[in-house]
């Protein structure tokens, strides 16, 4: 009798691994049927642009222009025009840095650096950025992009795409948000935003890449591989909702909208990107 029950609950053990076993599998094909919206949109494809910083002093004048003075959101920085001081290129990697300092009527100065005037991606595009983000409360670093119809279109019109935004007020967090114009919108401006976020202990001690993919106007934001939004252009959107030719920007924001309240004993900060990547997709 004893071996009999042995064996009967020999038999019931493997037979409860074997169900665990399948479950597993079960989940993991549940979780991927659920997540198959935020899968790669396709292999990266060609390598159609990019930056690896090599050299020093200032980035490449042939790839990057600036923005200067006071630009947006009530910011307190002074964006500076090739200097060296707020932009550089050293040991590989482009360096944005913040500085508390007395500038043009400003008490921060920082850099913002664009494609504007070099290039603009067009079609099926997938866009990879290896960076180490700065910290503190007041720090606002974003890697994003727009319309080049902005001028012609104004904003929202032309879209932005903000690849990757965080604030130092919440220091484990990095969102990915489509800003456009909609006629269901309630505001004056006409624009809705959406977006998504993901949570990360080492953003300002380890390099991330934080990237987008473009498919006809299906937008989808992922940090290292991991898809986390995906959202295609709504019909009451302007009529070419991010499907127009955009332009690369880098920038450090300091205080303002959503910077909000400022840590003066943060600064300096620094801002490191190792390289911009710009595939077509396949």
């Amino acid at each position: 009798m004893k071996k009999q029950l042995k064996k009967l609950a020999q038999q019931s053990a493997i037979y409860k691994a074997g169900f665990f076993i399948l479950l597993a599998f079960v989940s993991a094909f549940t979780i991927k049927a659920q997540d198959s919206s935020l899968q790669a949109l396709g292999k990266k494809g060609k390598l159609i642009w990019k930056d690896e910083f090599k050299g020093s002093g200032l980035p490449n004048p042939k790839k990057w222009s600036y923005e200067e003075g006071f630009v947006r959101n009530k910011e307190s920085q002074y964006y500076t025009r090739a200097r060296i001081e707020n932009c550089s290129v050293q040991n590989g990697k482009l360096v944005i840095t913040s500085r508390k300092e007395k500038f043009e009527n400003a008490a921060y100065t920082s850099a913002s650096i664009n494609t504007e005037n070099s290039k603009a991606f067009s079609g099926d595009i997938r866009v990879e950025v290896r960076a180490k983000l700065p910290k503190g409360k007041g720090i606002w670093p974003a890697i994003w992009m727009m319309g080049i119809n902005r001028k012609e279109e104004g904003w929202p019109r032309c879209s932005e795409i903000d690849i990757m935004e965080h604030v130092g007020h919440t220091p484990t967090t990095v969102w990915g948000t489509l800003h456009w114009w909609d006629s269901t919108a309630s505001n004056e401006r006409k624009n809705l935003s959406k977006g998504g976020k993901l949570f990360f202990d080492d953003l300002s001690a380890a390099y991330h890449v934080y990237g987008m993919e473009r498919k006809g106007d299906r937008i989808q934001f992922f940090v290292d591989d991991q898809y986390y939004f995906s959202m295609a252009a709504p019909p009451t959107a302007y009529p070419g909702s991010f499907l127009a030719p955009q332009y690369l920007l880098i920038n450090t924001a300091v205080g303002g909208g959503w910077g909000g309240e400022i840590d003066d004993r943060i600064f300096p900060q620094q801002f490191f990107v190792d390289y911009v990547r710009v595939y077509k997709l396949k």
